[in-house]
Parts: C-alpha cells; sequence; structure tokens
C-alpha cells in the first residue's frame, strides 16, 4: 500500500482511494452527509463507496481530517480576464480598460494569464468550468491551458467578443446596434466553427457550447443565428440575462419588453439556456417564464457583493424552483467564497426585502448553495455522472479541510457543511478530474505551482503598467458602477 503525497506520485491518473473523514455522499438522488467512507476511484469513474476502511493495494490518500464534496462547477466564467482587475474596480472603476488591454496580449502573455486564473479557480475545489471567453483568441488559450491540465469544461466565445462589446453595450445610439449585426453574425460563425472542431477533438473533458453576451446587445437576426449554433453544438446556450437596468431599458424601447419576456417570444428558451446574474428581473413575472422553459439561473455571488451588493435573487430562484448553478464570474477566483457570500448575501437579502416583496422568497441554507455548487451545476449541463458522489459518477471531486485554525476547530466537526461558511479556497487540500489530482495536500499539481504564478504576476504587471502610462489609476472612479 502506498500513500500519495504532495511528494509523491500526482498528475497521472490511477486507481486510488479516498479515505474522508466526512463525504457529501448521494444516495436515493439525495445528498446526505457520511462519515469514515472510502471513496474508490478506479479510472475515470468511483466505483465504490463505503464506509471505514476498504482492503486492497491501491494507494491510499488522507483526508480522514477533510469534508469531500463532489467536484464544483462554475456556471459561469470568464476565466483569462479575472485577475489583473482585482482591486483596481472597488472604488467604483469599471473593468472595461483592463479587460480591453488583456485582449491585446500575444499568445504567451495570454496563456500565462489563462493558466494562473485556471490554477486559483482549480485550488478552490472547481472541476468544471462552463466558460465564456473574451475572444475567440482567449478561448484558444483556454483550450490550451485545460487541455494540459485535464480540466473539464464546457468552452464558448462571447458574441460580441470583448473587442467590441463595451462600445456596442454602452453606446450612443441603436443604429450603432442595428449596424453591428453582418459583423457579430461573423463572429457567431466562428464561434460555431471552433465549438463544433472542440467537440470532435475531446468530446469528453473539453465541449464546446454557444454564448451571446446579453439581450441589449443582440438584435432577432443575432439570436436566431446563436440558437442555431446552440442546437448543432449541442450543449445549449450561455448568456447574461436581466443583468443591468439599462438592458431592461434598451429592451423596453427597442421591442416594447422586458428580456425574459422578449426572449421568450422569440423562441429562444426552447433550447438549453444558461442564464447569468438576472439582477433586474422582474421577481413576480420572469420566475415562472423561466421556471416553464427548464432556464438554469447562475448566482455568481462574489460579482453580485461588488457591484450590485445583494442583490441576486438567489432567494427568489430557490422559491420559484429554479435550477441554480453557481458562477465565479471575473476578480474573485474562490469558489469556496462564492458559496459562503451566497448563502449569507442570500440570507441578508431575504431579512430585507421578504416583508416587503410581492415576489416569494426562500431564506438559503448553506446546503442550498453546495447544491448549486454541485448538484444544480450538472443538472444544468444534462450531466447525471457530474456533482454527485455515488458509483458510476465521474471522478471529479475535491477534499476541503474542516479541522484546522479560522476554519475548524482542531477536531473532525459533527456539522462539517457549517464549517464551509468559515473557509476559503486556502481550505482545500486535494482536487481531482476525472481521476486525476491536480491539486494535492494543497498544491498545484499538474504544473510547476510556482512558475505557473510568478509568469501570470508578470502579465497582470505589464496591464498595469499600461494603465499607469494612460493615468488611469489618477482620475477619479465614477461616482456609479455603470448600470
Amino acid at each position: 500500500m502506498t500513500d500519495i503525497s504532495p511528494h509523491g506520485r500526482t498528475a497521472s491518473s490511477q486507481d486510488c482511494v479516498i479515505e474522508a473523514g466526512w463525504a457529501l455522499v448521494e444516495r436515493d438522488g439525495r445528498q446526505q452527509l457520511e462519515r469514515d467512507v472510502s471513496i474508490v476511484v478506479r479510472g475515470d469513474t468511483i466505483a465504490e463507496i463505503r464506509k471505514g476502511r476498504v482492503r486492497g493495494w491501491e494507494s491510499r490518500v488522507d483526508a480522514g481530517d477533510c469534508l469531500v464534496l463532489p467536484g464544483f462547477i462554475s456556471g459561469h466564467t470568464h476565466t483569462a480576464v479575472s485577475s489583473p482587475a482585482r482591486g483596481l474596480i472597488e472604488g467604483g472603476r469599471f473593468m472595461d480598460r483592463p479587460v480591453e488591454m488583456a485582449m491585446k496580449l500575444d499568445d504567451e502573455q495570454l496563456d500565462a494569464l489563462t493558466a494562473y486564473n485556471i490554477a486559483e479557480i482549480m485550488k478552490s475545489g472547481c472541476t468544471t468550468f462552463v466558460e465564456m471567453s473574451a475572444s475567440l483568441r482567449h478561448a484558444q488559450s483556454f483550450v490550451r491551458v485545460a487541455s494540459a491540465w485535464g480540466v473539464r469544461a464546457y468552452v464558448s466565445v462571447i458574441a460580441p467578443n470583448m473587442d467590441r462589446l463595451y462600445k456596442l453595450w454602452y453606446r450612443e445610439n441603436d443604429q450603432m446596434l442595428f449596424d453591428s449585426v453582418p459583423e457579430t453574425l461573423q463572429e457567431i460563425e466562428a464561434a460555431r466553427r471552433f465549438g463544433l472542431a472542440l467537440n470532435e477533438t475531446d468530446g469528453d473533458l473539453l465541449r464546446g457550447q454557444m454564448a451571446i453576451h446579453a439581450a441589449d446587445t443582440q438584435t432577432p437576426e443575432t439570436l436566431k443565428a446563436a440558437q442555431k449554433a446552440a442546437e448543432e453544438l449541442g450543449n445549449g446556450v450561455h448568456i447574461h440575462l436581466a443583468q443591468r437596468l439599462r438592458e431592461v431599458e434598451v429592451c423596453e424601447r427597442l421591442w416594447g419588453m422586458r428580456p425574459v419576456a422578449w426572449l421568450e417570444s422569440l423562441g429562444f428558451f426552447e433550447q438549453p439556456v444558461i442564464a447569468a446574474h438576472l439582477y433586474k428581473m422582474d421577481m413576480v413575472l420572469d420566475p415562472p417564464i423561466l421556471k416553464r422553459h427548464g432556464v438554469n439561473y447562475v448566482h455568481c455571488a462574489c460579482m453580485a457583493s461588488l457591484l450590485h451588493q445583494a442583490s441576486q435573487p438567489f432567494p427568489e430562484a430557490l422559491a420559484g424552483g429554479l435550477n441554480i448553478s453557481l458562477g465565479i464570474d471575473q476578480i474573485s477566483n474562490d469558489y469556496l467564497e462564492n458559496i459562503k457570500i451566497a448563502t449569507l448575501n442570500g440570507q441578508l437579502r431575504t431579512t430585507l426585502l421578504e416583508q416587503y416583496s410581492e415576489a416569494k422568497m426562500q431564506r438559503p441554507r448553506i446546503a442550498d448553495a453546495v447544491r448549486a455548487a454541485t448538484v444544480g451545476g450538472a443538472d444544468m449541463l444534462r450531466r447525471k455522472d457530474l456533482g454527485r458522489l455515488a458509483p458510476g459518477a465521474k471522478a471529479d471531486l475535491c477534499a476541503v479541510d474542516v479541522t484546522t485554525p479560522l476554519g475548524g476547530v482542531g477536531a473532525l466537526p459533527p456539522e462539517p457543511l457549517h464549517h464551509l461558511l468559515y473557509s476559503s479556497g486556502r481550505n482545500v487540500r486535494h482536487v481531482m478530474t476525472n481521476g486525476r489530482f491536480q491539486v494535492l495536500g494543497g498544491k498545484l499539481a499538474v504544473a510547476d505551482e510556482g512558475r505557473v504564478v510568478a509568469e501570470g504576476g508578470k502579465v497582470s504587471e505589464r496591464i498595469w503598467k499600461l494603465l499607469e502610462s494612460e493615468n488611469w489609476f489618477d482620475a477619479p472612479p465614477p461616482a456609479n458602477s455603470r448600470g
């Protein structure tokens, strides 16, 4: 019997037994906590989950001080543009200029930035990315890193891409939108070809998906093209929806309806839809529409906390019976922080608004956020083999130390899910995707972590220097973030 340690065998796929202090196991379709269990991994699959130790010659992973969970699924990421804007927009600045600079990086710089951000997200327990890349080049960079590291991802390219997006999003007149249609159609076609090629190259870990920015940067013609491409790719369509007051105003001005109702009128929800944010949906009228069509809601808790306080409608989505996933989005790449903030901000929103709101609300619990992070994301992707610790499921999992100081109390606790409210990504000890360890003992196992950090940091420094040369830091931040 061999113990796997941070100094031993790490990255290769191999049969092993993970010996967990606690595990969140699926039994008869329900998640339940079980203490002192062995999770037997053979190849890319969970073969068995049994109480106590199991005999055998497989390598052993000691997770006796951990809560082992299904690998987290981030339902919404813009991976490469996360870290350079961190700490720069909290004073009220918008993230457009740092993102625009990230669009101009060469391939080597872009890969370094992508690798840094994937590493962060992965080290916080995430095993599946639903990636809306900022451009085709960003998507290609994501695939290069993800392929090397064994990352599971659904990869799409936002249309319009972020080279054009901000001018179109905050346009001076609506004729700019109608004039943009030919170029947006070209981008949709390029994204379609990219997705088809990805499906043919790697149909298991990496799959192509269609994405569009939001209702206020589309026309019926571009929506129809995106829908047709999504049907061909077969993995749904990814969209920001009702994310700004401006989006609502544009749709009402141009089409006479709010964004959710307008998309329904065009038949857009006849396909699987992944909808991020929903900040500004009608909390009474829109949830039944989304529920009727099986639209999946992605709650990006850290971004909501940064830009809109507790405004994302997690309690309303719970009460409305929507399928909910959690997403990283941008800025904070710590998935455990997103689980924590989703729970706490959702409870705050319920406390503040429930007695005044016409919409039904359900006070979130930590179990609701964890379910959204696992089963909710898997159901969104129509993958019964993900988001679950169960025999026959993919061996995607993470182990969170719930005993050490600041998160734990020095001993294995009786209610380990509650300790996630005191944890962060630094408490994640092991991460496995498809039977391959990517994080072991808290360290990146698929690449030299020191090199990934150093090279990613150099690219962020480059972006900051360019911002300094434009006196970006000297300009007073706007009174309000862009609405």
